[in-house]
């Protein structure tokens, strides 16, 4: 009675497990109904994955004498055998991989995810690295420009870590390990909190290609800090403006002409590097208008005539207007301008952006139109600023207090 019940249990497992067993076939296949102009005809990967057939091109065309169709072999006659031959069985391993991979995992194939495999570039797909490479390879056109070059500076970032990341160690120990190195080399909470959820994007795309099935970072939770943003008040602007018109070296000189303009328009140091003398429109209303390098949206922004004075003389349209130092350089140069001017403040760069932010808006009081300029895709961005205006209004309050 025993053995019984017994083997009626382990038949019903074993039909659930045949249940979830992926059944294919794979060949390749010459389709002479085509034939070239120079007598070759493609070969293809034919797949019959549970009962669905496809053909896949391999992008490979031979001559029909040269085609064994039973041994699954390129002639040594063809020209380019080998690299004909190894790229056909180099498409017959991905196929068969993918569905092993399947079968183990237990998981129906999805054919858009397998004809993903096939078409795209060859790459290691057990690791998470090169995933994340052939990933932004491939869909960089559904990114923006800002966000394309922060995750290639997280690759890097993650590479100098480890040269190789397999998916199977994507686990809650290799966050503390790769946190605890971020923190090592200078890195503050809110760049930790940045790596951290570029990892989560390329885990949650990764899932949706059905290369893992579940987030391993799902109970890790790493918290963004308000940092206190740093601007110049009018007075502090008006100090630099008095030392660009005495006497700086030229470097300094060059640095803080570009990073006044960028008090003025509110430009990102990446849109000052690519700002061109045709963005700039000069006239009875001047004004700046171009794409914005983060987030492709185009602004257009009034010029004031402070800013008019900065830019140089006209060049031909596709010049830069500033041929601005990198973005290391430049921040090293304002510590010393500010120390100049006897500005006691951390200033970098885009603390021109909040600048003018900030004093637009106390300006206008009109915070739409100075989300408009900023090129915001959210009015919820700009809001932060208001809150500083707050801020400022409970000091001068407070006055009345002391």
């Amino acid at each position: 009675m025993f053995t019984a019940i017994f083997s009626t249990k382990f038949l019903h497992k074993n039909f659930k497990d045949k249940l979830l067993m992926n059944t294919s076939h794979f060949r390749i296949i010459q389709r002479t109904e085509t034939i070239r102009k120079d007598g070759t005809s493609s070969l293809y990967l034919y797949a019959n994955i549970n009962g669905v057939k496809k053909y896949f091109t391999t992008g490979k065309a031979i001559l029909t004498k040269h085609w064994n169709s039973k041994t699954q072999k390129v002639s040594a006659n063809c020209n380019n055998y080998t690299d004909i031959q190894d790229s056909i069985d180099l498409f017959l391993g991905r196929a068969k991989e993918f569905t092993a991979i399947a079968n183990i995992e237990k998981r129906t194939i999805d054919l858009d995810a397998f004809e993903r495999m096939l078409r795209g570039d060859v790459y290691d797909q057990a690791d998470f690295i090169a995933f994340m490479e052939h990933d932004i390879k491939n869909n960089c056109s559904k990114y923006e420009k800002g966000t394309i070059a922060n995750y290639k500076v997280q690759v890097s970032k993650l590479k100098f870590f480890r040269s190789k990341l397999p998916f199977v160690q994507l686990n809650p120990f290799f966050w503390r390990e790769y946190e605890s190195h971020l923190i090592g080399i200078g890195n503050n909470p809110n760049t930790v909190h940045k790596a951290f959820r570029t990892l989560k994007v390329f885990i949650h795309r990764a899932i949706e290609q059905g290369i893992i099935q579940a987030n391993p970072f799902i109970k890790i939770r790493v918290e963004r800090k308000e940092g206190q943003m740093q601007y110049l008040t009018r007075e502090e602007l008006h100090k630099l403006e008095k030392i660009y018109s005495g006497f700086l070296t030229k470097e300094l000189k060059k640095t803080l002409r570009y990073f006044l303009f960028a008090c003025y328009t509110g430009l990102r140091y990446s849109d000052i590097k690519e700002l061109k003398h045709n963005h700039i429109f000069l006239g009875e209303h001047s004004y700046v208008e171009k794409e914005m390098f983060k987030t492709s949206r185009k602004v257009n922004i009034p010029l004031i005539d402070q800013a008019i004075k900065l830019i140089p003389e006209k060049a031909l349209p596709q010049v830069p207007v500033f041929n601005a130092y990198c973005n290391q350089v430049t921040n090293r140069h304002l510590k010393s301008i500010m120390k100049l001017a006897g500005i006691n403040k951390p200033i970098s760069f885009h603390c021109a952006r909040h600048t003018f932010a900030t004093i637009t808006l106390g300006l206008s009081g009109d915070i739409a139109v100075v989300s408009k300029m900023l090129g915001h895709t959210k009015i919820e961005t700009t809001q932060i600023y208001a809150k500083v205006q707050d801020e400022q209004k409970r000091k001068a309050m407070g006055m009345w207090n002391s």
